[in-house]
């Protein structure tokens, strides 16, 4: 990975030494902030799953119903 960032590095017009966007270590709020967007990404896919998967149950069994109750005319 050091590889690829040392690409990535040559490449960008902005030197990673200088300006507020240098490269160094996350301060507290910086990494709270991280954990918090990382976090709250994984809570929205589960949250999302879930509700995928509930309504794929929901639409079988409404067919699974109209093909029973189809069947039985």
């Amino acid at each position: 990975m050091h590889d690829e960032l040392d690409l990535l590095r040559a490449v960008d017009p902005a030197p990673a030494d200088e300006g507020p966007w240098r490269d160094r270590p996350l301060d507290a709020h910086a990494e709270r902030a991280l954990n918090r967007l990382v976090h709250t990404a994984r809570l929205r896919r589960a949250r999302l799953l879930l509700v995928v998967r509930a309504e794929a149950t929901v639409v079988a069994l409404a067919g699974v119903l109209t093909l029973g109750l189809t069947a039985l005319h």
